[in-house]
């Protein structure tokens, strides 16, 4: 458990307008140790783990 509340200050969710589709949200993991993104909550990433405009605009 130990782990998971020092996991808990390293991550920060952006949430990030989608440009293809108005009015949707990609939520964008980022670690705050590296300044890149680590995963997102669309189908790009969650369906085939390509990284998505969002976590391309955060950097990857």
């Amino acid at each position: 458990m130990e782990k998971s509340d020092q996991d808990t200050g390293r991550f920060e969710t952006i949430s990030i307008e989608s440009k293809i589709r108005e009015g949707v949200f990609h939520k964008v993991v980022k670690d705050l140790e590296t300044g890149k993104a680590v995963s997102c909550s669309c189908k790009c990433w969650s369906k085939g783990n390509k990284p998505c405009f969002g976590m391309k605009s955060i950097g990857i």
